[in-house]
């Protein structure tokens, strides 16, 4: 395994000359080139989807194709995001790139506390991307080449940290907060500990708007952007839409309570996902269809289970939602229906690609898939313990498990 003070990129070359100690200073990763396979984001896009139509993964069967165990520790929830030939994932300190064909270390970079998965935002300033990354108090911009590596300590990694100032000390933290999520340049993010949410630029941070969602301690979940609007809901159920060039309100709402002893309970929202038929809303006890202008309620399917932190997946008409008690559920997205259940216990982040539904939790040492029209299900692979949610790309799942990173290919 090379050495964290080393950087292994492409074009790397040796620099003498005034510099005392000095012996090699390699010129960061080179830009990688987007492709239809990628994972750019946690849940894949800005509408939080959890789908890529043109990525596949491992059906029948499975097997490892590669393994990694990086010299920074990594571990899940956060999954790693993929662009190119680039895998990228955060440790509790640290950035990880990895070539995705191989595996082999691009880079591991040292910085403050990283508590997202990263998330590839085209910044025009710069020859490379910008991986935008939740802190424990703001937003990261890193730079997707890793800077440099300079007698083992990071230089360039930062490009800026926004609102404000970075701590002034590590503060290190699990990586459970939701991602950002990045449309043409702007990343969209909510204010760590707060009910506020911003609009940066992926090249210098700077905010562009700046709004308050909900009231008091009333946290606000990942965003959803579709079509020019940010969408937000916070735990208490209550659901804000905003003018993503503008950050002007557009219509806000509430998630109606189931009928409960315990409304607050009942219609505690969680991530939403953005779609051409309305905004998809999961709650503890339910899932719910907002049309479009957020008017009307277009169908809520009841699940009664206790759903508190999971997000949905829509892919190809259907909504795929797990309620925390017992099951995997698929709900037509046009009219609500149920289009069948099958058992999973956990409340978590579904992915889906080519057909297929694949589910990991932190909590439980595996990996499941499911068939996406009929949710029998294909197979079940043993992981270290703490795997993330799994990404897909060109026929090869990625997670991250127990300090490891795991390329998954179909088992001949």
């Amino acid at each position: 395994m090379p050495s964290r003070r080393h950087v292994l990129a492409v074009g790397g070359v040796a620099l003498t000359g005034s510099t005392g100690g000095m012996h090699r200073l390699d010129r960061p990763v080179s830009a990688t080139t987007a492709s239809d396979t990628d994972w750019p984001m946690a849940r894949y896009d800005a509408a939080g989807t959890g789908y890529n139509p043109a990525a596949s993964g491992p059906k029948d069967g499975v097997t490892i194709r590669w393994e990694r165990e990086p010299d920074a520790t990594v571990r899940g929830p956060a999954p790693p995001t993929l662009r190119g030939e680039t895998l990228s994932m955060v440790g509790r300190t640290s950035l990880v790139a990895l070539e995705r064909p191989s595996g082999r270390v691009q880079y591991e970079r040292d910085g403050y506390s990283y508590l997202s998965s990263p998330t590839w935002a085209s910044a025009t300033a710069y020859r490379t991307a910008t991986l935008s990354v939740r802190g424990i108090d703001g937003i990261y911009g890193l730079q997707a080449g890793g800077g440099y590596d300079v007698f083992g300590r990071s230089i360039g990694l930062e490009r800026w940290h926004a609102p404000g100032q970075p701590p002034p000390i590590k503060r290190i933290g699990n990586p459970t907060a939701p991602a950002p999520v990045a449309v043409d340049g702007v990343i969209y993010s909510v204010v760590p500990e707060t009910n506020r949410v911003v609009a940066l630029d992926a090249s210098s941070g700077r905010v562009r708007w700046e709004t308050e969602i909900g009231k008091g301690s009333d946290t606000a979940n990942r965003p959803a952007v579709r079509d020019g609007t940010v969408y937000v809901t916070c735990g208490s159920g209550r659901v804000v839409a905003v003018d993503a060039e503008t950050g002007d309100r557009r219509w806000d709402g509430w998630v109606e309570p189931l009928d409960s002893d315990d409304e607050f309970v009942a219609r505690r929202s969680n991530s939403p996902t953005a779609t051409s038929a309305g905004l998809v809303v999961p709650s503890r006890r339910a899932v719910t269809l907002l049309e479009p202008g957020g008017d009307d309620i277009g169908w809520e399917y009841v699940h009664d289970g206790i759903a508190s932190r999971g997000s949905v997946a829509v892919a190809d008409g259907t909504v795929y939602a797990t309620d925390g008690n017992e099951s995997l559920h698929a709900i037509d997205l046009e009219t609500g229906d149920e289009v069948w259940t099958a058992e999973y216990a956990r409340d978590i982040h579904p992915v889906v690609a080519d057909g297929v539904v694949y589910v990991a939790d932190f909590w439980l040492p595996e990996l499941h898939a499911f068939d996406a029209e009929t949710g029998d299900r294909r197979w079940t692979y043993e992981l270290p313990h703490g795997p993330s949610q799994p990404i897909v790309g060109d026929g090869i799942l990625y997670v991250v498990a127990d300090g490891r990173v795991f390329a998954l290919e179909e088992a001949e």
